[in-house]
C-alpha cells in the first residue's frame, strides 16, 4: 500500500501528526497508509526507505538534529539540508516541511524545494486545509509516474518496431531520465532492441505497481 511518511526525531510529535493525518484521510475515503520514522544516520537510507515502504509523500521536520534516537547522538543535518540532497534524485517527489520553526531563515531559503512549508500549530488548527493537500500530492505523483511509464513503454515499442522519429527519441530519453532508468544509446538499433527486451518486463511490473497504488489510495 502507498504511504505518507513522517520523518521526525521526536516520536511523540510524529505520532500526533500521524493520528491527525490518518483521521483526515479516513474522512476523505483514502486508504493511504501513514507511517513514521526517526532520521536515518546515512542519507542514502532515505532512498531505500521510500522504495521499500512504497512512500509517495514525505513530511519532514526541520529540527531533525535536535534529539537522539540511538546511542550515537542526534543526526548531523536539518530538514533544510536533507531536502537539497534528496532533490538531486527526487526531482518531482512530494516533500513537505511541517515544523514549529516554519519561519526559520535556513528553512525558508529552501522554499522552492518543498511542496509547502507548514507551521505545526497551523496544521493542528486547520488540518482540513493541509491533509487534502497531502492526499492530492500523493495521487498526482502516482498518476504522473504511472502515465510516464505507460508513455515510455509506448515510445519504446515504436523504437523497437522502427517507426520512431527524432522527436520521439528525445521524448524517450527525457522519460528515461525522469524515471531514472539506465540510459542506452539509440544509434545501434540492434543494441537498443536487446536492451529494450531486458528492461520491458521490469517496466511493466513497475507500471502495474503504480496502478495498484492508485487503486489502493
Amino acid at each position: 500500500m502507498a504511504a505518507i511518511a513522517i520523518i521526525d526525531d521526536n516520536p511523540d510529535q510524529s505520532t500526533t501528526v500521524q493520528n491527525n493525518i490518518e483521521i483526515g484521510l479516513l474522512e476523505l475515503g483514502s486508504e493511504l497508509e501513514v507511517i513514521t520514522a526517526t532520521p536515518f544516520r546515512e542519507v542514502q537510507e532515505y532512498f531505500s526507505f521510500i522504495q521499500d515502504k512504497n512512500v509517495v509523500v514525505l513530511i519532514l521536520d526541520e529540527k531533525l538534529n535536535d534529539q537522539s534516537n540511538d546511542d550515537v547522538g542526534p543526526v548531523e543535518y536539518k530538514g533544510s539540508q536533507l531536502i537539497s540532497i534528496l532533490r538531486k534524485q527526487l526531482k518531482d517527489f512530494p516533500i513537505f516541511a511541517l515544523t514549529v520553526i516554519h519561519t526559520d531563515e535556513d528553512l525558508t531559503s529552501k522554499y522552492s524545494e518543498y511542496d509547502d512549508i507548514i507551521g505545526r500549530n497551523e496544521f493542528y488548527s486547520d488540518s482540513e486545509k493541509y491533509i487534502p493537500k497531502f492526499w492530492r500530492a500523493a495521487k498526482n505523483y502516482m498518476k504522473e509516474n504511472s502515465d510516464a511509464f505507460s508513455e515510455y513503454n509506448r515510445l519504446a515499442r515504436e523504437v523497437s518496431a522502427g517507426i520512431s522519429n527524432p522527436n520521439s527519441m528525445k521524448e524517450l530519453q527525457a522519460l528515461q531520465a525522469k524515471l531514472e532508468l539506465p540510459f542506452s544509446g539509440f544509434d545501434d538499433r540492434n543494441a537498443w532492441l536487446k536492451k529494450y527486451e531486458e528492461q520491458i518486463s521490469e517496466l511493466e511490473k513497475l507500471n502495474q505497481l503504480l496502478k495498484s497504488k492508485l487503486e489502493d489510495s
